[in-house]
Formats: structure tokens, sequence, C-alpha cells
């Protein structure tokens, strides 16, 4: 037997060897990379807002003292002795007024409020130690010299408001007869002139007892009940332009200048120079 023929016979007789069974790989599950969780979204905040500029003020200029100043100074030298030397324009500024008096109503006057607002400027001179203040018309055509005027002092009379003026239907002019000394109707006013007297004489004011005076106009204010009247102008002086209510007196030279064109058509009317 060759030796070929011996290892196979051997061969087939060897126990056969069991062969290690090979071991499975566990599978792999692959884990997804974790997922980012967005946080809650946050609430935006309101734009800051944007400061409102606060704006200059433009300055406004301060006006020049009208030409008035020249003389008033020339006439504190004059009049009150002050050294012209020491005198000089203290302040200036712009004004408006209700009537024509310009700020400044001298005691128991009446004044136009037809032209209101009146405007103008306020001005005071100075020597260091003293202040005088004065009132001017746009113009300068009018000077108030406001510390010389009597002021307005005591118990005071709104003649508009105590007569009921507003609450009249009408007003009508009366003059005087001098033949038999009563007063004979001279002309209805128009809405206009009694609207403008009704604005004159709501002011308060104070009122002297009336003097004695032989009047020359009449005003009678259609109010309810009964009629209000107000006399005016005294006929031994007519140019004083007196006016007298309930016992009372003022000046009026303004009514004079409301009643003139219903007379003869002048601003002031001709009076009689003497009663008969």
């Amino acid at each position: 037997m060759s030796e070929t023929e011996s290892n196979v016979k051997n061969d087939e007789h060897e126990t056969p060897q069991a062969q290690p069974k090979a071991t499975a790989r566990p599978t792999v599950t692959p884990v997804p990379p974790p997922t980012s969780t967005p946080g809650p979204t946050p609430t935006p905040l309101p734009p800051t807002p944007t400061p409102t500029p606060t704006p200059t003020p433009t300055p406004t200029p301060t006006p020049r003292p009208p030409d008035s100043h020249v003389q008033e100074m020339a006439r504190l030298f004059a009049v009150h002795g002050i050294d012209f030397g020491k005198q000089f324009v203290s302040s200036v500024w712009a004004s408006e007024w209700g009537n024509e008096s310009l700020g400044c109503p001298e005691s128991a006057t009446y004044y136009d409020t037809r032209n209101a607002p009146y405007k103008g400027l306020i001005y005071t001179l100075s020597d260091g130690t003293n202040f005088w203040e004065y009132h001017s018309n746009v113009d300068d055509s009018v000077v108030v010299r406001c510390d010389e005027i009597t002021p307005v002092t005591g118990k005071t009379t709104n003649i508009t408001k105590e007569a009921k003026l507003r609450d009249s239907k009408g007003v009508t002019l009366l003059r005087k007869k001098f033949s038999s000394g009563k007063f004979e109707l001279q002309k209805a006013l128009s809405p206009e002139d009694h609207a403008a007297l009704i604005n004159i004489f709501d002011i308060e004011t104070d009122l002297p007892i009336a003097t004695n005076c032989n009047t020359i106009f009449k005003l009678d204010f259609d109010t309810p009940g009964r009629a209000s009247e107000i006399e005016f102008i005294c006929e031994k002086n007519y140019k004083a332009f007196d006016l007298f209510w309930n016992g009372l007196q003022a000046k009026a030279p303004v009514v004079g200048r409301i009643i003139g064109p219903y007379l003869t058509g002048n601003p002031i009317p001709t009076l009689p120079k003497a009663s008969p």
C-alpha cells in the first residue's frame, strides 16, 4: 500500500474535528444624533422710543423803545427834577388791551372798546432808584403815564350789569328842548352802536356823587320793566362830556363820538352856548 492510500484510509477513519461556529455580531442600531429642542421664543422688546426733542423756543426780540421815551425823559427832568444824565430805559415789551385806556384807566372814566384789542408797548424809565411806567399805542401817538393816573379805589359800579343793559332791546337818543325843559326823541341808535355802548359801560369803576347839572342829552335803553336812562353833557360845560346815572357821575368822551353822527354828522355835536 502506498503512502498515499495509507493517508487516505487514515483520513477516512479520523474523527472529524468540530469547526467553531462564527459568533454573530450584534446588530448596531444607529443612534440618531440628539435633536436640539428649541427653547421658548423670547418676546421681542418694544422698540426704544425715540425721545422727542424739546424745541428750543425762539427768543422774542425786545422791541426798541418808542420815540416818545425821549420826550418823557425830558418831562421827568423838567417837571419832576429827575437828573437827565441818570435816566435810562429799564424795560420794553409789547402788550394789548381791551379798551383805549391802554391798561391804565382813569378813575370814573369810560373808554372806547370798538377797536379792541388795542396793541402797543409798555416801557419803564428809571434813574436807578425810581421807576415810571408808560403805555403807548402802536404808532406812539398816544402815551399814557400810568404812574400819574388817578387809580380806581373804593366801591366800584358796573352800569351795564346794574342797569341790566344786556337785556335791553334797543336804545334811543333824546335831546332836551330848552323851551319846555323836556327831552324829545331824536333818533334810535343802530344795533352796532347799541352793542358798543353796552360794552363801554361794562366796566368796574368808582363813580362819585353827581354834581348839579342841566343835562342836554339822554339815552333810553329799552330794558325789561322800564327804560334805563343815562344822561350826559352839562349845558354849561359840554366839552367835559360828563355822564350821569342813578345819582352818580363819570366822564365819557366816547359817548359824544358815538352820538355825534346822529345830531349833525360831526364827531362832536354843536351845542347851544347858553340856555334861553
